[in-house]
Formats: C-alpha cells, sequence, structure tokens
C-alpha cells in the first residue's frame, strides 16, 4: 500500500514528506495546486530559525501556506519541486523549485468569473496532456510523492477524467501522497454553481484511485 498522509492546511504535510524520504534524497515531489505562495520558509518571522531536517514537526508551527516546500529543498528532502498551478503570484523561492502554469489557462479574473475559458481548462487537471506540462512517462521511473491541494479542483467534472491511466500510473509509482483539503481555499475558489467540497473530492479521488487496485 502506498504510504498517504491527509491534512487541513498544505504546510502540514512536511513530517510526512520527511518521514517518506527517510535519510534519504527524493528525486522531487509534483504538487497540483490552484495558486502558489512559494514563499522562503520562515518569510514571516524576523529572526529565521535553523533548518533542522529531524524536526520537521517544530518548523510546521513556524511556516504558512507553501513555505515548506521552500524548507524541504533546503532540508534535502528532495532534489526538485514541480509545482503544477493554475496560477502563480510570487517568485519561487528557492532554485529548484519550478513553478508551471500551462498557457491553457486564461487569466485571474476569467477564473473567478468562471468563464468559459476557466471551465474548460479546470476540466482538465487530472487528464495526460495537462499533467504532462510538469511530468513525463520517464519521471514515474524516479522517487517522487504525488502531492495534491484540493483546491486544484474547481469542478465536479476534473474528477471525472476520461482518460485517467496517465493520473492513476502517477499515484501507482509515488513513494507517497500528501493530501491538503485547504476547505476555506476551495470552497473561496470553486467555480459559480458548484457545491463541490474538500470532502467531496477527497471521496471522489478515492473512488478513482481505487480503479488502480481493484
Amino acid at each position: 500500500m502506498i504510504p498517504f498522509c491527509i491534512v487541513e492546511e498544505h504546510h502540514q504535510v512536511l513530517p510526512f514528506w520527511t518521514e517518506t524520504a527517510g535519510n534519504g534524497t527524493l528525486d522531487f515531489i509534483l504538487t497540483l495546486d490552484h495558486h502558489t505562495d512559494v514563499l522562503p520558509a520562515f518569510s514571516r518571522l524576523e529572526t529565521k530559525p535553523e533548518i533542522d531536517r529531524m524536526n520537521p514537526e517544530k518548523a510546521v508551527l513556524q511556516l504558512r501556506h507553501d513555505e515548506h516546500i521552500d524548507w524541504a529543498l533546503r532540508a534535502g528532502i528532495m532534489n526538485r519541486a514541480l509545482i503544477l498551478s493554475h496560477e502563480n503570484f510570487t517568485e519561487p523561492a528557492h532554485p529548484a523549485m519550478m513553478v508551471i502554469c500551462p498557457e491553457l489557462w486564461p487569466d485571474t479574473q476569467a477564473i473567478l468569473n468562471s468563464e468559459p475559458s476557466a471551465v474548460s481548462a479546470a476540466e482538465k487537471v487530472l487528464e495526460p496532456e495537462y499533467l504532462q506540462y510538469a511530468v513525463t512517462g520517464d519521471d514515474l521511473k524516479k522517487s517522487y510523492i504525488l502531492d495534491i491541494d484540493l483546491d486544484n479542483f474547481l469542478c465536479k467534472k476534473a474528477l471525472r477524467p476520461e482518460r485517467p491511466e496517465f493520473f492513476l500510473e502517477l499515484v501507482n509509482h509515488a513513494k507517497g501522497i500528501s493530501i491538503s483539503m485547504e476547505r476555506d481555499w476551495q470552497r473561496i475558489l470553486r467555480f459559480r454553481g458548484e457545491t463541490l467540497t474538500s470532502d467531496d473530492i477527497l471521496s471522489m479521488l478515492e473512488s478513482l484511485i481505487r480503479q488502480k487496485f481493484t
């Protein structure tokens, strides 16, 4: 069984990432997210603590948003961080961090207005042509964590991909899977008329993933 964790806020995945890497270094982490806040670790603190790989639980108390990605890179948990995102609001805090925002996404206002171009993009977030903006079949042979922030899903159809095979292979080959509920952001960002909640998304994801193991 693939190790997994479910947390409320994104930065709370850090202990799981550390445990999954063990004493080694993963090749990469692939994060599926709506928007990024990839600031340096501890950016809100005047006095910056040392990066202590042995104590990620303490770090979680001092981090917020996506700062844990910089922390994990600096701690040597993985060599690269790939963030496949709808929008990007900050410059990556680390040179090994790559934010990938495919051109199929319209501007922020179109997403907030649930315009057809945004809906079309959102429906594809588990389709192979979207995921392959970040990873290819060769990447499945490497060591990685699949990290999913549930505000990645703006509509119900996104959880019903027409071709789920590549996503299921991503799941199957991952060293671990981390899921962030991010209930408030998911509720704020979902398209108009959608009643989809983070709990609904988690249930639909679990059903989709079970296809690989049944």
